[in-house]
């Protein structure tokens, strides 16, 4: 799993390449944005927590690209 660091420093790479970001720390968080917003891509950290497959099914459901 990425740390918090790592999740930092990626943001602030694509920030700089002109992407809009939004870096999550937990599920929770990522499923509360999700109940307003759909984002065109989504970069995943491979070892997902325990209980974050809500996340991947609401993104897939909406033809989401993962990364």
């Amino acid at each position: 799993m990425a740390n918090a660091d790592q999740r930092d420093q990626a943001c602030a790479r694509l920030s700089r390449d002109g992407y809009e970001v939004l870096g999550f720390a937990d599920c929770e968080n990522a499923v509360a944005w999700l109940e307003e917003e759909t984002p065109t891509i989504a970069v995943i950290d491979g070892d997902l927590m325990p209980g974050c497959s809500g996340v991947l099914n609401v993104l897939g459901e909406r033809g989401v690209l993962l990364v």
